[in-house]
């Protein structure tokens, strides 16, 4: 009778085990490349880190919001500038280089984690056409066209504005990430996680898990 019910409970062990639907070989390697990017401590730590990203994240746009409130929409008879390059005014470029900034900054990890060709070409541009506008009043006030002070004062503020975006672009890329793998370990139980946040298993694991 107990060799029955041995029997029967291996049955159960199989069925279940059969019942598990392991992630594909993607997957698992981007999972993977996650953990080796952001290092974790631990799984434990990944809500905190999370939370801890996104809090720094909502705060660099806040202080972004009442700089650029306080340099370009306070500013009274400020030089008008109107660029080369496709002809936006300054007020324009303050709002049009950090979203360059921020949309290539998305598209470039897109591109690196995920291995796609187009994006990252198109955040290059994106990148390029940042950094024209970012320096073009700095070199025409250099060459006369504007006065210097006024093209260094527009200039520096570009760079703070988009090296602000910069920053909380790859923030945000992180926390979207550590949220991508905490639903992935979430949806996958059965895979067997370290505590000390290295590496998932590798592809061969998995096969050999599955087979």
């Amino acid at each position: 009778m107990s060799e029955d019910s041995g029997a029967v409970e291996d049955s159960h062990v199989a069925m279940e085990s059969e019942d598990i639907i392991m992630p594909s070989d993607d997957k698992l390697l981007f999972a993977e490349r996650i953990f080796t990017r952001l290092n974790p401590p631990s799984i434990g730590a990944i809500p905190g880190m999370i939370h801890k990203k996104a809090k720094t994240v909502g705060g660099i746009f806040a202080g972004y919001a009442v700089f650029w409130w306080l340099t370009v929409l306070q500013v009274k008879n400020e030089p008008s500038f109107d660029s080369i390059f496709f002809g936006p005014e300054f007020l324009t470029i303050t709002i049009l280089a950090p979203v360059l900034v921020f949309t290539g900054s998305l598209l470039s990890d897109y591109s690196r984690e995920l291995g796609q060709l187009f994006p990252g070409l198109v955040s290059g541009v994106m990148f390029v056409l940042a950094v024209l506008y970012t320096f073009e009043p700095a070199i025409m006030g250099v060459m006369g066209d504007v006065g210097t002070s006024d093209g260094v004062w527009k200039t520096t503020r570009l760079v703070v504005l988009c090296t602000t975006v910069l920053m909380a672009a790859k923030l945000l890329i992180d926390a979207w990430l550590l949220v991508w793998v905490k639903e992935f370990m979430e949806k996958n139980p059965g895979i067997d996680y370290s505590d000390d946040g290295e590496n998932l298993p590798d592809s061969e694991q998995l096969l050999d898990t599955e087979a």
